[in-house]
């Protein structure tokens, strides 16, 4: 996932409380962490003093993201068939990706890594029908190797990933076959990245 990057540091609204109380309860970060993403949040939707209400996907083509070739993958999952998401759906989906620390219960380890199984499956279904067809594979394969691989050599591993994973013979893969494949490789505890403390500042730390 990688990390996301602080501009100048500036002021920026705080939290709402009752948004805070809920990433608190649903979410391993901390308080500076979610202050961190909120940041990031008002940042993307454009800065400013105000509460930033939604964010829009035309917010994040801008700058290095562009360079990301999953870009519009990884949006299309954390969007999912909404035009627009408020801070609470940026900062559950990036806390999916969390690294989880001893201090983190086994609940919320189980919650967490739902999530990303959900959200790994939706980054491979190109079209959302609820599996991934070859062709699906070849779109997302595409995108992470073109500029070292020639076809001949995607195709032979889009044609790898399907035998390894379609287990019905169906020429397709279902989720149930996506979650048994992705835990003999352990791929939901190596898909983490760690989220940096505020170093920014927020309207409640002016008071």
């Amino acid at each position: 996932m990688g990390c996301l990057c602080l501009r100048k540091a500036t002021s920026f609204p705080s939290v709402p409380q009752d948004v805070m109380d809920t990433l608190k309860k649903q979410t391993t970060l901390s308080r500076s962490q979610i202050k961190y993403l909120y940041i990031r949040f008002c940042q993307f939707s454009g800065g400013g003093k105000d509460h930033p209400g939604q964010l829009y996907k035309y917010n994040f083509y801008s700058g290095l993201l562009q360079l990301n070739p999953l870009l519009p993958t990884i949006l299309n999952s954390m969007f999912g068939d909404k035009v627009s998401i408020s801070f609470l759906d940026f900062a559950l989906f990036l806390s999916t990706f969390q690294a989880h620390s001893l201090k983190t219960s086994r609940t919320l380890k189980n919650i967490a890594k739902d999530r990303k199984l959900k959200i790994l499956f939706n980054m491979y279904d190109h079209n959302k029908d609820g599996r991934i067809t070859k062709y699906d594979l070849v779109i997302v394969v595409h995108k992470l190797f073109s500029n070292l691989l020639d076809h001949v050599q995607i195709m032979r591993i889009v044609e790898t990933m399907m035998k390894e994973m379609d287990k019905s013979d169906s020429n397709q893969i279902l989720f149930e076959d996506f979650c048994k494949a992705l835990e003999v490789f352990d791929m939901t505890e190596m898909m983490v990245t760690w989220i940096p403390e505020s170093r920014g500042r927020t309207t409640d730390d002016l008071h």
